[in-house]
């Protein structure tokens, strides 16, 4: 499991709500029974709910880890596919982000992917990602048989997953992105974030359906 169990909270409950499970494991915070995950229902309503960052910010950046995960784990064992579950959206990266903060690549990478599909883009195959241009403007390659292209002169991500066009208009990333920018030097990745990150709104994060002008 990643990330790290949320202790006991000052918002949390003493017991379950009524009618709701009385196993604490049916929940993503069962320490203060928050988030229950029994049917498919409530586990889309669980991630609706936490993706919200009046409730995220709530908790640290590990506890946030641990409930993301549990969550997307109930999803995919009630048989409901994680990444757009009830549609979901993710809260862009800079309403997570805060001012003047230096970032490691690892921080900046769960501020544009989420902590699950971080741990995907880690899990992935090194032997599946190519890069066929490097240069200071534009590098380019491929995840699979998915094409990536950065252009940075230009403030555009060029990609064609499913899971990228469903997020390009909160500006989140998918786990295809993040392996290709672990692929890259750590000191170029993090600077190319850190780029994106202070000009978000000029960024132009593109799928083949995406409409342009």
């Amino acid at each position: 499991m990643v990330g790290r169990k949320p202790e006991k909270k000052r918002f949390g409950r003493d017991g379950p709500p009524k009618g709701y499970p009385k196993d604490q494991s049916l929940y993503a915070d069962p320490e203060n029974w928050r988030y229950p995950l029994h049917t498919s229902w409530h586990a889309r309503a669980a991630r609706r709910y936490f993706d919200d960052p009046s409730n995220r910010n709530k908790y640290t950046s590990e506890e946030q880890e641990y409930i993301d995960s549990r969550i997307d784990q109930a999803l995919q064992k009630l048989g409901v596919q994680a990444d757009t579950a009830g549609h979901r959206k993710r809260p862009s990266p800079l309403a997570l982000a805060s001012e003047n903060e230096e970032r490691s690549l690892e921080q900046l990478l769960r501020l544009f992917l989420g902590a699950p599909r971080l741990q995907r883009a880690r899990e992935t195959d090194d032997s599946l990602v190519s890069i066929s241009q490097e240069g200071s403007d534009v590098i380019e390659g491929k995840v699979k048989d998915y094409s990536v292209r950065i252009d940075l002169s230009n403030r555009t991500i060029l990609h064609d997953c499913q899971d990228w066009s469903n997020n390009v208009a909160s500006k989140n990333m998918c786990k295809h992105l993040g392996k290709f920018l672990l692929m890259l030097d750590e000191e170029r990745a993090a600077q190319i974030l850190k780029q994106i990150l202070k000009d978000l709104d000029k960024w132009s994060f593109v799928a083949p359906d995406t409409p342009t002008g």
